[in-house]
């Protein structure tokens, strides 16, 4: 997704969040209703083994759910601000900030070992993968094209 604003372009790169954070609450309470109703059951009819097997269920629904809300606000971003080229990673764990000068970036295509296109930016040695976990395959090229007609010097 590019923007344009008043402090340059910005291309931003996030995942496919179609699940909102009260919806993570949501799905975990009603898997957990109907798992312990069913659960109840079956305990309540001499099958008293379906109980670690329902818990170990909740114990990774919410193990799963927690990892996916907590990687709910990652993004990438680049933005171009007069001379400067700026790449940001952010996730739960940390956030690195990247600055190249705009006449020295170059930004390559490249295939990796599983076979993908990845986008490399930068300059005098240093390179940043950029949208590898966030843009999908198909998109990775026509990113890559943009990018390099947003850094032409006008």
């Amino acid at each position: 997704m590019t923007v344009s604003g008043s402090n340059g372009n910005i291309l931003i790169a996030k995942p496919n969040n179609s699940l909102s954070p009260t919806g993570f609450v949501w799905l975990f309470v009603g898997v957990l209703t109907i798992t312990s109703i069913i659960t109840v059951g079956f305990v309540s009819a001499g099958a008293w083994l379906v109980l670690p097997f329902a818990g170990l269920e909740i114990l990774v629904l919410a193990y799963v759910l927690m990892n996916a809300y907590l990687h709910y606000g990652d993004f990438e971003s680049i933005t171009l601000v007069n001379d400067d080229v700026v790449i940001e990673k952010y996730s739960y764990k940390s956030s690195k900030k990247y600055t190249f000068q705009r006449y020295w970036v170059r930004v390559t295509l490249r295939n990796t070992l599983d076979g993908t296109v990845a986008i490399f930016i930068g300059s005098h040695g240093k390179e940043i993968e950029f949208g590898s976990r966030y843009i999908n395959k198909e998109e990775r090229e026509s990113i890559a094209k943009q990018l390099k007609q947003d850094l032409k010097i006008v």
